[in-house]
């Protein structure tokens, strides 16, 4: 077997789980798309990392399908699709789930070690939407009409969240 071009295995290969992740008080997070990573076709991959009690927060991929595969703790993902469609699925190491595309989503570390996720999504740029980014968007003389109280639209964010730690 002769040794591959190492112009060659240079571009196909990235250091993810090594690489700068997104790191916020309940977590951290990688991510490897096309930017990150320019040979990905149809393909980008997330590594999440969850502490207890923490929760990669709702949001929706409306160009992407994601499978989720549990490496290490214990994780629920939530998933809200169309006509009211409700699932909370339990995973444990070894288990995956399937997230169609355009669903609202999260995953929450329900254990009490680290949660260790592996997220592929079928395209190699995906659009994210944050349920944070919705709420903080719309404006609140909108929300009230919806019948939330000012207490509350007081209380929403206003700014991205993506990972968001137990409550004190």
């Amino acid at each position: 077997m002769t040794k591959p071009d190492k112009a060659y295995e240079s571009t196909n290969r990235f250091s993810f789980e090594r690489s700068q992740p997104l790191t916020f008080d309940g977590g951290t997070l990688h991510r490897a798309r096309k930017r990150e990573f320019p040979v990905l076709r149809g393909l980008a991959i997330q590594a999440l990392h969850l502490r207890p009690g923490s929760v990669r927060e709702p949001h929706l991929h409306p160009n992407a399908e994601q499978l989720d595969y549990c490496v290490s703790g214990r994780g629920q993902v939530g998933i809200i699709g169309p006509e009211g469609h409700r699932q909370l699925l339990d995973l444990e190491p070894g288990d995956i789930s399937f997230v169609p595309q355009g669903s609202i989503h999260w995953i929450e570390n329900v254990g009490e070690d680290l949660l260790h996720f592996l997220v592929v999504l079928s395209h190699e740029e995906p659009e994210t939407i944050e349920l944070s980014e919705i709420l903080s968007g719309v404006p609140t003389e909108t929300l009230s009409k919806l019948g939330i109280s000012p207490e509350l639209l007081a209380e929403l964010p206003t700014s991205t969240v993506t990972i968001g730690g137990p409550a004190l």
